[in-house]
């Protein structure tokens, strides 16, 4: 029987299986670097998810900072002129429609405060859709329109299994009632 050397079993192997042994050594040191890498990776997910808590955080304070006026006066002056009350009214239907929600009627009514100078236009709107549809409808409508606020949400299945919900949503588009309006008949500007 004839035992063979290290260098001479080097040299049976020939150039194949000098590749095979040169993958072989790539492959261990992929899987090492593989490894690394995805420590790095679990390491800047970690610092990614808490970077995003605190601009969550921090957009949560700011928006309230700079949304909460300091005085009734300034927070009546934010809120917007009765002249954008139609154009409002339109593009929360327009959203509906966007969203696919589907609207047999709605209908408005109109309340000034003359004394502290605010309107209040508030509108029932009967919808037909999906969930994830009407879900969206409100997240867009409250995200557009800072002085919209729902006031109401019923929701209801016609069965148990069905796709769609019948949804009657109430909304107020509060705003600044106009001057001219306030002003009692018959009064000099």
């Amino acid at each position: 029987m004839k035992l063979f050397t290290f260098k001479q079993a080097l040299q049976s192997l020939g150039w194949p299986g000098w590749a095979g042994l040169g993958c072989l050594t790539l492959a261990a040191a992929a899987l090492l670097l593989t490894q690394r890498w995805e420590a790095q990776t679990d390491q800047l997910q970690a610092q990614a998810d808490g970077l995003r808590g605190q601009l969550r955080k921090a957009r949560a304070e700011g928006a309230t900072a700079a949304t909460a006026p300091a005085t009734p006066s300034q927070w009546l002056q934010a809120l917007p002129p009765a002249a954008l009350r139609q154009q409002r009214l339109a593009d929360l239907l327009e959203i509906g429609l966007r969203q696919g929600l589907l609207s047999a009627r709605t209908e408005h009514r109109l309340s000034v405060d003359s004394a502290a100078g605010l309107e209040r236009l508030r509108v029932n709107m009967p919808l037909t859709g999906g969930y994830a549809q009407l879900r969206h409808f409100i997240e867009a409508a409250l995200r557009q329109d800072p002085a919209l606020s729902l006031d109401s949400l019923k929701l209801r299945r016609s069965t148990p299994l069905a796709a769609e919900v019948e949804a009657e949503l109430v909304w107020s588009l509060h705003g600044r009632a106009d001057p001219t309006e306030l002003r009692p008949s018959g009064a000099q500007p």
